[in-house]
């Protein structure tokens, strides 16, 4: 995709996509709003920390994508390299559960409507684990209101419209 690192949106008929830089180990990551009429959708995976840029751009999002890679217990006592371990939980890793959850209820507001979370870890997570601290600590925040579901990566989602 030509120039995502100079974040410039790409149109398409119908939907603007507008990629903007995130934290992770590879070139030049970066995450995206898509806009189609009055609806947003921000999604980031692959992102080690939730930095002011990502909050700013996904707050007015009403449907987000975002991971929830590990559970810091489960990674913590996994059969993996120390090495490997750091570089996971590291601020250019992945997102930990309490993590996607501190991000996410701080971004949310009224017109949020759902979440879907993604990219969990086979070994280093278990949904229940990821709901359960994203519906948490959106309650807490008081937006009970907001969905929360799972992806995978064997099946397809399903759908959101706006209606």
């Amino acid at each position: 995709m030509a120039n995502v690192h100079n974040r410039r949106a790409i149109y398409n008929r119908r939907a603007c996509f507008d990629p903007f830089p995130v934290s992770h180990d590879a070139y030049e990551p970066v995450g995206f709003v898509i806009t189609e009429g009055n609806a947003k959708l921000g999604i980031v995976t692959d992102i080690g920390a939730s930095t002011h840029l990502v909050r700013e751009r996904l707050r007015p999002c009403q449907v987000l994508i975002v991971e929830a890679n590990h559970d810091e217990y489960l990674l913590s006592g996994a059969k993996r390299p120390w090495v490997l371990k750091q570089r996971i939980a590291g601020r250019q890793g992945h997102l930990s559960n309490i993590h996607a959850a501190e991000m996410i209820a701080e971004i949310a507001s009224p017109a949020l409507k759902i979440v879907y979370l993604c990219h969990l870890s086979l070994d280093c997570n278990r949904p229940e684990l990821a709901l359960k601290e994203v519906k948490r600590a959106l309650d807490k925040g008081g937006f009970k209101h907001v969905q929360v579901k799972l992806t995978s990566a064997e099946k397809i989602s399903e759908i959101w419209t706006d209606e």
